[in-house]
């Protein structure tokens, strides 16, 4: 929304003796026009730091207000290019006036490209290098045919920054030109070379390979980079001829470049490069380093792949993708005795012993059964839960044998992980022991996955047995089953909770029969059935007759998650039903037909609630206004 400024007094405030007044002058004009931009640029050389600031993010906003409009190509300048033009002679100025030039031309952005142009042709070596970094860092429709000529200015600064630009536009146009200036000062060619390594042309290799002759050290390591970023295989063969006479530390930059191109050759010396950078390398090595090793086959590597992955915290963001470019590693050699070998090596962290037995189930290596069975019986439980989730991924006749001897373990967790794995197994012989197990666990989270374990594998049998369930377990069976004569038998239960768990469970299935069995449940004396039949019906999106006649009913809670249910039809005719319901004695009924009128929303939601911003009770009005500013 556009804010309304009284331009006059705060062109006149910016010039008044109180500060506090310069600057709140300032900051408001960031709601100006081009009127305002002279008066701020004064501002900017105020002796204060805070007019000064202020200045600055005004002339940003008023010149960014014209960036998406189009260029001097038009008959009128934007308010973006009159407030370029105006900034661009501070480039001249001291460090403070030209560093905020810089900042406020590059935040205009695409505006003040076209006039950066002529500054290419300034006799001033600095201002000609502002111009081309500038250009750099807006990179939005830069001509780059007007860059190449500053390739061959007097000035070598001037001349990288041209390098620089040329690349960061990638143009391709200027590859012939860039490979001419790799024959400039060292200083230039670094960034000709970072320039070639963006544009990738193999026609630039050949060139670059002519500079791992020079007697320049970090000369030759650039140019071993920029092989490796162009990623060419025509560069493969030069920098294996390389590294054989090079020192360590080159032929440790060739090895990253050869697995960069897809190359590594198979000799003892590039597998002891790539371990090392594995094992002491930054992440960036390390990540070079695993492709190599895979390349190369090289599976003594995997311990130390293992252990490493065992270093890292999974809540670290970076994590993610470290943790699953290792799993790829590891998953690329499979089920490998250096693998297996992890699984009881006392020097891994045992979160790393937890990502080998991770890989191993996913892998379904049955020759590594034998060692999880055998880790079941350890002490760290992080390890025994994970051995059993892979145990139950393999599913061998051995593994399941494990399993059930795992579901009465003393930890719950590991019984949870044990039960869960058999029920994905399938077997029904293992029915009878978690039938048994049901019978006697004491713990709700582990009884949730016995019984939806026991569904999985036969739910007839299962049904056969509620008889003999108490009100707990026939609580969690009505959550989870999706039977319907079963979740009827349950809605007439004795015990209130197994009946709301199983009216909830009617709202799952929806057939007609459950929709009757809701519709009459719906009158039941009792609210908080009366509210799980609302609740399953508005998860059904039906029976909109009963659910408007429970906005009737005597029970807030009842006539809460009535309206709940009709907002999320999400049809327009309901609104006229929910505004009778704004009128309710009750606040939180009303702030729930709030809710529900802006889900349906539309003008006539907008309309019902809009008088609500004068009422009487602060909660309702403030839940109004915010509602409003929503819609």
């Amino acid at each position: 929304m556009k804010v309304t400024i009284r331009m006059p007094k705060l062109l006149k405030d910016l010039t008044h003796e109180d500060i506090s007044k310069r600057r709140t002058a300032a900051e408001l004009l960031a709601a100006g026009d081009e009127r305002a931009v002279y008066p701020l640029l004064k501002a900017l050389r105020d002796e204060n730091p805070g007019v000064q600031d202020a200045a600055m993010r005004s002339l940003i906003a008023i010149g960014g207000g014209g960036s998406c409009q189009p260029a001097f190509d038009s008959v009128q300048p934007t308010v973006g290019e009159v407030t370029a033009y105006m900034v661009i002679p501070l480039l001249r100025e001291d460090s403070y006036l030209r560093n905020t030039a810089i900042i406020i031309l590059r935040e205009i952005g695409a505006p003040t490209v076209p006039l950066l142009y002529s500054l290419l042709r300034d006799k001033d070596d600095d201002v000609r290098k502002f111009a081309l970094d500038l250009l750099i860092d807006i990179n939005q429709d830069v001509d780059a045919d007007k860059i190449l000529p500053l390739l061959r200015d007097p000035n070598q600064n001037v001349r990288a920054s041209a390098a620089k630009a040329v690349g960061v536009v990638m143009h391709q146009a200027g590859l012939p030109y860039l490979i001419q200036a790799l024959q400039d000062d060292e200083w230039v060619v670094f960034s000709v070379l970072e320039a070639l390594s963006k544009i990738k042309d193999n026609e630039a290799v050949r060139a670059i390979v002519d500079l791992l002759n020079s007697p320049s050290v970090t000369l030759r390591f650039a140019a071993i980079e920029a092989l490796g970023s162009i990623e060419s295989p025509a560069a493969s063969a030069p920098l294996l001829k390389h590294f054989l006479k090079a020192d360590d530390m080159e032929k440790r930059e060739a090895v990253k470049s050869l697995v960069k191109i897809g190359v590594t050759p198979s000799m003892s010396e590039i597998s002891a490069i790539l371990i090392d950078m594995l094992k002491n390398g930054d992440w960036e090595e390390r990540l070079i380093a695993l492709k190599g090793i895979v390349d190369l086959g090289e599976e003594k590597a995997v311990t130390d792949i293992v252990d490493i992955g065992g270093s890292l915290d999974p809540s670290e963001p970076e994590s993610e993708d470290r943790l699953y470019r290792i799993n790829e590693t590891l998953r690329a050699f499979g089920c490998s005795d250096n693998l297996i070998s992890c699984l009881d090596n006392p020097a891994i962290k045992y979160r790393g012993r937890v990502l080998a037995i991770e890989i191993i189930g996913e892998l379904k290596c049955e020759k590594a059964v034998p060692f999880l069975v055998k880790l079941i019986e350890g002490n760290f439980r992080d390890v025994r839960r994970a051995s059993v989730r892979a145990l139950g991924e393999i599913s061998d006749d051995e593994s399941r044998q494990a399993l059930e001897e795992a579901v009465n373990d003393y930890d719950s967790h590991v019984r949870k992980a044990a039960i869960n794995a058999l029920g994905r197994i399938g077997d029904r012989s293992s029915f009878a022991i978690l039938l048994k197990l049901l019978g006697v666990e004491q713990y709700r989270d582990v009884l949730e996955e016995i019984i939806q374990s026991m569904i999985m594998l036969n739910q007839d049998e299962l049904f056969s047995h509620v008889g003999e369930f108490d009100a707990s377990r026939k609580e969690i069976l009505a959550k989870y089953v999706n039977d319907q004569d079963t979740l009827t038998r349950l809605a007439g239960d004795e015990d209130l909770q197994v009946r709301i768990a199983a009216v909830s469970g009617l709202g799952r299935i929806g057939t007609d029969i459950a929709q009757g069995r809701l519709r009459e449940i719906v009158k039941d004396p009792d609210p908080s059935l009366r509210k799980a039949a609302i609740m399953a019906m508005g998860n059904l999106r039906c029976c909109y007759a009963d659910i408007k006649a429970a906005l009737h009913d005597e029970d807030m809670w009842v006539r809460i998650y009535a309206v709940k249910a009709l907002g999320r039809s999400e049809d327009p005719g309901m609104i006229d039903v929910l505004i009778l319901m704004l009128n309710d004695k009750e606040i939180p009924v009303v702030l729930s037909t709030i809710d529900a009128i802006a889900q349906i929303g539309g003008r006539e939601a907008f309309k019902a609630l809009a008088y609500l911003e004068a009422h009487e009770n602060p909660a309702i009005r403030e839940k109004a206004v915010q509602t409003l500013e929503n819609l």
